[in-house]
């Protein structure tokens, strides 16, 4: 078995240098989900948007970055490989929820739709809208601390275990609403697209969810460890994977706080 020591993600966030491309932020890093398939030719501009993240300044301490795969364009002559139902159903819960907001207000997609970019569980909009995405990752960041995470994680054969310390949690949990959420992220992937709508492509990804937990109660304590358990797929290297939890709210899905750490060498 091995071990990572705890690492804290804490804020404020230190000064690093930011991309000129980029709008500063400075204060917590920011959740962003995309929602995508392989199968649809308006997702490969979003997917280039998240690898290049960390290119435009905007790394793991100021950006998480989850790219969730979906299977409903499967039937369109390409079975994306990374794609689940559950990562479909996480699409509609937050759907569902009538929770998401436009960035501009009342007009808005509705529906499940790719590419969906999902800032901090509350503003959607198309993937592919990169100056959309930077202004609402700063405005995120910008907002007011409530929590912040430490991570931990040891690694037995195909499975992690991630402990997760949420530290002044006690507010969140006294609210009875808020739950913690571990995923299994293969950092970059190249797939050659050989049917449907992006057939003769190169699609380069990266943050691509291959494993989610549970979303797990916050302790009463707000000051207990939860831990989380994810399966490694057996063809993906635990070097060319990274561990991911995050706090929401199941009423309004808000993220509170998000980290991420590599996963421990094998």
């Amino acid at each position: 078995m091995k071990h990572l020591v705890l690492v804290a993600i804490l804020s404020p966030l230190g000064a690093a240098n930011v991309a000129r491309s980029a709008p500063p932020v400075a204060d917590r890093p920011v959740l962003v989900e995309l929602y995508t398939s392989q199968g649809c030719s308006s997702c490969p501009p979003a997917d280039r948007f998240v690898h290049e993240l960390p290119a435009r300044g905007l790394g793991r301490n100021k950006v998480v970055a989850l790219t969730f795969h979906v299977d409903y364009w499967d039937h369109l002559g390409w079975a994306d490989p990374f794609a689940t139902p559950s990562f479909t159903a996480r699409q509609t819960w937050y759907v569902d929820s009538g929770r998401l907001r436009a960035p501009d207000g009342d007009r808005a997609l509705s529906g499940v739709y790719t590419p969906q970019m999902i800032v901090a569980g509350q503003i959607h909009f198309p993937g592919g809208q990169s100056d959309v995405a930077l202004r609402q990752i700063a405005a995120a960041a910008a907002r007011p601390v409530t929590a912040t995470l430490a991570l931990g994680a040891t690694v037995d054969g195909e499975m992690a275990t991630v402990r997760v310390r949420v530290a002044g949690a006690e507010a969140l949990a006294r609210a009875d609403d808020w739950r913690v959420t571990g995923a299994l992220v293969q950092k970059a992937a190249e797939t050659h697209v050989h049917r449907g709508e992006n057939s003769g492509e190169t699609l380069e990804e990266a943050s691509v969810v291959r494993a989610l937990s549970p979303r797990l109660l916050l302790p009463p304590d707000g000051g207990a460890e939860v831990v989380l358990s994810l399966r490694k797929p057996s063809g993906l290297a635990w070097r060319d994977t990274a561990l991911v939890a995050f706090v929401q709210s199941e009423k309004t899905r808000a993220v509170a706080a998000v980290a991420e750490i590599d996963a421990p060498a094998r």
